[in-house]
């Protein structure tokens, strides 16, 4: 890509420079971040991460008010500083876990020195266990393919002109809003749910191999998840028709709901792929043997090339809505392959993790009637008062939700148990017990009789 004109990005450079390299010191973390992940420390993760965040943004703040004229430069800095400080953050707890008595006792290392490559006596690179080095090499190539379907898009929009410069703002301030229940919820629920079968489940063996007592455990929690996210699913397509116009009024203007909408409600219903997705993958990758990835990956550079044809071809017909519907074909072909993988999984067996996608006509006619009722009120009620149609939304979820209070029981427990989390730490210690009986009990109560 062409360098911008000197007089507008001062230091370009050196800026990338900053950026490659704050890659190259966040890699250099991964061994302890790896290790940290199998313990399941994610408060620690959320904790780093969100401390490397805030203090580029702090950073970079103070470096613009100070120096304007050389953002871009600043940026890059900031970027690398933050990245030093993640990495630092990692070592510096595990330095402080291996030196604390008993602390080591539960990692698989024993030493500071182990978190590091170790070489043999005569050997310019570090040795390599054959098969753990295989799997890492499965990964890394999934990686940079799951790459490329993830972001294809914006490589494609940056390489090649198939659509405007205002339609590639408009579709990636909704691409950005759009996917906000993914990159805020989905993302997390999947990395927490890969890890757990992970560490339930042996890597490439049968199901009649297994811990019979774990796959029972990983088949109920698969089952509930994937039915849970796919209702999630259908409450965000049902109230993203009625509600796109409104959402991206309020974040950009007139404009930009008149020229978005679509794509809004395009990414709506994109976000039921994206659930499904996300869940069967997580399963499938810890699930698989290193030939399985292998051929895993072949397969993604199909559904790669498969993606690019798509969304070159769609884009023509139908402008920025062609990149979400090539996302919607893509996401299906991944969907298929890893149902597939489980429903072999499992044929031989007296499990069906699968038959919790159907979801029963009964709750099916809940959410047409919501939608209906929505679409009614966009049509008919927002043009004439904005509060009245958000309360009406307002009123429809709740409706919606009382009515798949059953299906949606473990997931509003723990909302609720949130709920009451937050606000102890607020209010005096004598109201805990009248918050826990009296206000939560009668919720409860309201949902479940109970």
């Amino acid at each position: 890509m062409a360098q911008p004109p000197l007089a507008i990005a001062p230091h370009y450079e050196t800026a990338v420079v900053c950026v490659a390299a704050s890659i190259v010191v966040e890699v250099a973390a991964e061994v302890p971040f790896v290790l940290a992940e199998l313990q399941l420390w994610n408060k620690t993760r959320v904790s780093i991460e969100g401390l490397m965040q805030t203090l580029r943004s702090l950073l970079l703040a103070a470096f613009i008010f100070l120096w304007p004229s050389q953002s871009v430069l600043l940026y890059g800095i900031s970027h690398l500083f933050g990245s030093f400080v993640y990495a630092a953050s990692y070592y510096i707890l595990f330095a402080y876990v291996l030196r604390r008595k008993g602390g080591a006792k539960t990692l698989p290392v024993h030493s500071f020195w182990q978190l590091f490559p170790t070489w043999e006596q005569g050997k310019w690179v570090p040795s390599v266990d054959k098969e753990l080095g295989g799997l890492a090499w499965s990964f890394f190539q999934q990686g940079w393919l799951k790459e490329a379907l993830t972001e294809g898009e914006f490589y494609l929009m940056n390489f090649f002109p198939l659509i405007s410069l205002a339609q590639q703002g408009v579709y990636q301030v909704v691409n950005n809003l759009g996917s906000l229940a993914a990159r805020l919820v989905f993302r997390s629920i999947e990395t927490a749910a890969y890890k757990y079968f992970a560490q339930m489940m042996d890597r490439g063996k049968p199901v009649a191999e297994q811990n019979q007592k774990h796959t029972a455990e990983v088949v109920r929690f698969l089952s509930t998840l994937l039915h849970s996210l796919v209702l999630v699913s259908l409450i965000i397509v049902t109230f993203g028709w009625s509600y796109s116009s409104l959402a991206l009024q309020l974040y950009g203007g007139a404009h930009l709901s008149e020229s978005g909408t679509h794509l809004m409600r395009a990414q709506s219903f994109y976000v039921i792929f994206l659930a499904i997705n996300g869940i069967t993958e997580a399963y499938t990758f810890a699930a698989m043997s290193d030939s399985q990835l292998q051929r895993f990956n072949r397969f993604l550079v199909f559904f790669s090339i498969s993606y690019v044809g798509s969304a070159v071809l769609l884009t023509q017909v139908f402008g920025a809505l062609g990149f979400i519907f090539a996302n919607c074909i893509n996401m299906s072909l991944r969907i298929t392959y890893s149902l597939r993988f489980i429903h072999m999984q499992y044929q031989n067996s007296c499990h069906d993790p699968l038959a919790s996608l159907l979801v029963q006509p009964k709750l099916l006619l809940v959410f047409l009637a919501a939608w209906v009722i929505t679409s009614t009120s966009e049509s008919i009620v927002h043009p004439l008062s904005t509060v009245v149609h958000i309360s009406i939304g307002a009123f429809t979820l709740l409706g919606v939700v009382f009515g798949l209070r059953w299906e949606l029981r473990p997931l509003l427990e723990k909302v609720l148990d949130s709920i009451a989390s937050v606000m102890t730490k607020f209010l005096p210690v004598r109201w805990h017990h009248c918050l826990q009986v009296t206000l939560l009990g009668s919720v409860r109560k309201i949902l479940y009789n109970t």
